[in-house]
């Protein structure tokens, strides 16, 4: 089952690492970074001065002040751009494989004192419950994926990649017992795997359960899968009466291969 880490003792890479003090929708919380050189994007990018998608977040937690009800489920949650801030307004489950994110998001949730308003989940999510191994972008912590040998050898858009420790696999319907509201908004950015993660028998009981009123998804790298597993993974949500938007508001009507 789930693997719930505590706050203030989990340190698994035995790292030290820098922090900086973050500023988005009024809230000032600390994030704990890697090196530029091993982390490009979020990392070199907040060492500029830019706080990465902060647009796309802004948005997404200014739900949170239309439904006080609302809890955040970050599946994917690397060093806690969305979970950290969202802390700081509802409770969240923030799930992340990669250990050296964990380690980085469970040290600054500790310093940002958010520990009693978010549940940090040391797992993958999937659509069974095994142990795989994981590869990941040596200049891109955040692109980190699942792998079913040994070795990693490119990722899912073709690049060099490294080997990651193995992580425990579960299901989203194993989050249940964490929530604390049955209101919740997903995020969820796991490079292509989203349609594992959303199947009726790893997903349906959560969403039965849970009055989930939107999914904020990374869509690029799940076009690339076959038709059958795409229309799978839409077949989830429109037997649920949901509808595909995209970031400017805009009902899609496009196939889904653009």
């Amino acid at each position: 089952m789930a693997n719930v880490i505590q706050p203030a003792s989990y340190n698994a890479s035995n790292e030290t690492f820098s922090r900086r003090e973050v500023r988005l929708m009024n809230m000032t919380f600390p994030i704990c970074l890697y090196t530029p050189k091993v982390d490009d994007t979020v990392t070199g990018l907040l060492l500029r001065g830019t706080y990465f998608e902060a647009n796309e977040i802004s948005r997404f937690l200014q739900l949170l002040r239309l439904d006080r009800r609302l809890q955040v489920v970050d599946i994917g949650a690397n060093v806690g751009l969305w979970s950290l801030p969202a802390a700081h307004m509802t409770n969240v489950v923030a799930v992340e494989p990669n250990w050296r994110s964990m380690s980085r998001l469970a040290k600054a949730v500790n310093l940002g004192g958010v520990a009693p308003n978010i549940t940090l989940i040391h797992n993958a999510i999937s659509n069974v419950r095994t142990t795989l191994n994981m590869g990941v972008y040596p200049t891109n912590q955040g692109i980190s994926f699942l792998i079913n040998i040994t070795k990693c050898i490119k990722t899912p858009i073709g690049l060099p990649c490294n080997i990651l420790p193995p992580i425990k696999t579960i299901l989203l319907n194993d989050l249940l017992p964490l929530m604390r509201s049955r209101a919740a908004i997903l995020k969820v950015d796991v490079e292509g795997h989203e349609v594992n993660v959303f199947t009726e028998s790893s997903a349906g009981t959560f969403f039965d359960h849970v009055n989930v009123s939107l999914v904020f998804m990374e869509w690029i790298l799940c076009k690339r899968h076959s038709p059958e597993v795409v229309e799978r993974l839409l077949n989830f949500f429109y037997s649920r009466n949901y509808t595909a938007f995209n970031l400017n508001n805009s009902k899609l009507k496009k196939p889904y291969l653009t």
